[in-house]
């Protein structure tokens, strides 16, 4: 029996007392890990020697019209079977969020001193000075400026020296920084992946690798800046709202009550055109502020999301004062709702699409970065 398919049983046995977590579908971290390596080995610009390390670590690369069969057709679920290198990497930190108990009472993950469901988001709000406008509103007038981000993990907000505000917000800029030096640590050291009598084994560029595509993924996911993760704010009932989270990540490519094969042919198509043509904006070196700014934007994206699902659910009432109760999901009216973002009108699934291309790119390159960091002369201090 391989020695994923042992830690992959390992784990299944502690999901079986575990809560869910959020963050896009397993079926869409594989695809989206897998189309990243797979386009950087097809691209004449990738260093020769970071293509055969790819090939070795991702063996399961597919073509553009298998990669489309994949989508239309496979279905995944929360025990993810048969995936081999990167792709199984990309899915371990949901792995072992969906471990962790309530509240704080999963295993600390270090030098963060929190679970690890902690890691995967960085609720924009909270980085508000004033308490009243730590929550989501309609209006976006709760998104802080940037600046209003400390650096480090336990510096206080900028204009208030006794508030600290990532414990509660999230640590996601900090793991992206964790596990991209790493991967770049373990690339220097030429441990790039499994090998027998490697000790410790798990501990190579493959994993890191793997880990950083699934938080860079999770960046460009919009429930993953805010508070709001579930778009409750638009339901009059929030504490029996639907989960707009699982609606926007996975519900159209790996729900276990419908394909809808017409949505997702149509999804696949604007997919494919958008990993051509989307450009990632982000220039910042420092990958804590990346991260934020990555956040910042996909923030933009949430009232668009929140309005499709008050028609999705035939939620009565305004964004700012829902009201009444909800009916079933019609997966039609949401993915085909339009609003403005990123300065132009977009349906939900246009966004749907648009986000994920943009994480494949941002994947991508932060991949070659590492690789060719890894190469550099070490310049001593």
């Amino acid at each position: 029996m391989p020695r994923s398919t042992r830690r992959m049983l390992l784990i299944l046995a502690l999901l079986a007392v575990a809560l869910p977590a959020g963050a896009w579908s397993h079926k869409e971290h594989i695809q989206l890990t897998r189309l990243a390596a797979g386009r950087l080995m097809a691209d004449p610009n990738t260093p020769a020697d970071m293509k055969a390390w790819l090939k070795s670590v991702s063996p399961q690369v597919l073509t553009m019209d298998e990669e489309r069969q994949y989508l239309m057709s496979a279905r995944v679920g929360p025990f993810p079977r048969g995936v081999e290198g990167l792709p199984y990497w990309a899915v371990v930190p949901d792995l072992v969020a969906m471990t962790d108990g309530p509240g704080d009472s999963g295993r600390k993950i270090q030098p963060f001193d929190v679970p690890e469901r902690m890691l995967h988001f960085v609720d924009c709000e909270y980085f508000n000075k004033d308490i009243e406008r730590r929550r989501y509103r309609h209006d976006l007038s709760n998104k802080p400026k940037l600046y209003a981000f400390p650096t480090g993990l336990n510096d206080p907000h900028p204009d208030d020296k006794n508030y600290k505000p990532w414990a509660k917000a999230g640590m996601l800029p900090f793991r992206v920084e964790q596990c991209y030096a790493q991967l770049v640590e373990n690339l220097r050291k030429k441990r790039l992946t499994d090998k027998p009598g490697q000790f410790p084994r798990d501990e190579h560029a493959a994993r890191w690798a793997g880990y950083l595509a699934h938080y860079v993924q999770d960046n460009c996911q919009p429930h993953h800046s805010t508070e709001d993760y579930k778009s409750r704010a638009y339901f009059a009932e929030k504490r029996t709202a639907p989960n707009v989270h699982w609606d926007m990540e996975g519900r159209l490519v790996d729900d276990d009550n419908n394909d809808y094969p017409e949505l997702r042919s149509e999804f696949w198509t604007v997919f494919a055109k958008a990993l051509d043509e989307v450009k990632d904006p982000i220039d910042t070196i420092d990958l804590r502020t990346a991260t934020v700014e990555v956040a910042l934007v996909s923030y933009d994206a949430l009232p668009t999301i929140g309005l499709a699902a008050m028609k999705a659910y035939e939620q009565g009432g305004t964004p700012d004062k829902p009201e009444g109760g909800v009916k079933g999901f019609d997966a039609g009216k949401f993915f085909h709702a339009k609003g403005k973002y990123l300065g132009r009108e977009r349906t939900v699934l246009e966004i749907k699409a648009h986000q994920m291309a943009w994480s494949v790119k941002r994947v991508e390159k932060l991949w070659l970065r590492a690789w060719e960091e890894a190469k550099a002369p070490v310049v001593e201090p």
